[in-house]
């Protein structure tokens, strides 16, 4: 990767039909949440419309009121700016209008709310009362997303299916670890357009003779679809390349994110998370043992450098938030980029505010209230110097 240059502004350089965008530092202030949130939706006990067991998704609509999708009870519900409820529609099944995993998908076309089941492989649209107006099985058109796919201004879908070559466990050391190679592609009624393949995706670990699984603190490929084509990056680094809606790539943003590099004290946070995460499960676990027979197995497996990044999130502007990888720090670290990849703002979440959705000025996050029950709460951002 080309250094970051000194400058706390931008440097744009062509290179041939590209542009290479470098930022040392954003240009604006940084952010974080307002002391209060403007809304929270989500009690301990009380009506059900405002208890919730998981919390798959969130978006905020044009008029201020707020969608949530629980995949426990396998419905949809929506609330007015203050966070009453309006409505719920959905169950668990293979109907229409019922489901077994729920994802929202955000700004797609011509329908008021849009679901994906990943477990069904299907989009359902729902009118803003919540009636169902369209169902779709993904098979049908020949996509079969790994993830979650992303809904393009002309009603296009932009995904990346499981890859025809995942590698063989076989070829790989005990210990190693390698990257699945992925593709994006572009699908419309008519047709489908490969994008760019042989990304560098998921990354995983042998772990024995046969077996492999998802590497620790793995490396993944993300994408986010904005008017003009796609953003996409491998979390190497600190870099996003976007794709015209040909698969051309017209510009490269860099910026300097904070260091990758795994310190003592990050893993020691790890093994902490472990053994609570056991205690959960059995709460006769004896620390001995974690430490003895459980937490080497896993600290053999850690890498000595984060990814960069875990997901994007485009808006409606063609800029996008670039949330940081969760376990480098405390907190959640976001940064979000113009649409030309300029560095604008760094945005420092506290930790256990998980985000679902955001604006410029505003997210969308999941919190837990002091008996661990999830809620979602709409904040404002302000500049973190007040």
């Amino acid at each position: 990767m080309v250094s970051m240059l000194t400058l706390a502004a931008l440097v744009a350089a062509p290179l041939g039909a590209q542009e290479v965008v470098e930022s040392a530092a954003p240009r604006e202030p940084d952010l974080t949440l307002a002391e209060a949130p403007l809304v929270r939706i989500g009690a301990l006990d009380g009506p059900l419309e405002y208890i919730f067991g998981d919390v798959a998704g969130a978006v905020r609509l044009d008029d201020g009121s707020i969608v949530v999708v629980d995949e426990q009870s396998h419905n949809v519900r929506r609330y007015d700016a203050d966070g009453r409820h309006l409505w719920t529609s959905g169950r668990e099944g293979d109907g229409p209008g019922e489901y077994r995993g729920l994802r929202l998908l955000r700004d797609c076309p011509g329908a008021a709310i849009t679901v994906f089941d990943w477990v069904l492989g299907r989009m359902t649209e729902l009118d803003s009362d919540g009636n169902v107006v369209d169902t779709r099985a993904l098979n049908s058109i020949g996509v079969r997303p790994y993830g979650e796919p992303a809904c393009s201004p002309d009603r296009g879908l932009v995904f990346t299916p499981w890859p025809e070559d995942q590698g063989s466990v076989l070829d790989r050391a005990v210990g190693e670890s390698w990257r699945w190679r992925m593709s994006l592609r572009y699908a419309l009624d008519d047709g489908e357009t490969v994008l760019r393949t042989g990304i560098p995706g998921v990354e995983r670990t042998r772990i024995s003779r046969t077996s492999a699984r998802p590497s620790y603190w793995g490396r993944d490929m993300v994408f986010a679809a904005v008017g003009t084509g796609v953003w996409f990056g491998t979390s190497d680094n600190y870099e996003l390349q976007h794709l015209d809606w040909t698969g051309r790539v017209t510009r490269i943003a860099r910026w300097s994110g904070p260091d990758l590099a795994v310190t003592d004290e990050q893993v020691d946070r790890y093994r902490d998370y472990w053994w609570d995460y056991l205690l959960t499960r059995d709460p006769n676990e004896e620390r001995s043992r974690f430490e003895r027979e459980f937490w080497p197995e896993v600290r053999a497996y850690l890498p000595e450098r984060f990814p960069a990044y875990e997901s994007l999130l485009a808006l409606p502007d063609g800029s996008i938030w670039i949330k940081a990888y969760r376990w480098r720090a405390l907190g959640e670290e976001l940064h979000l980029l113009d649409a030309n990849g300029v560095w604008l703002r760094r945005l420092m979440m506290p930790g256990g505010s998980v985000l679902l959705d955001a604006g410029r000025d505003w997210v969308l996050v999941q919190q837990r209230n002091a008996f661990d029950i999830p809620t979602v709460a709409l904040y404002e951002l302000v500049e973190a110097d007040r």
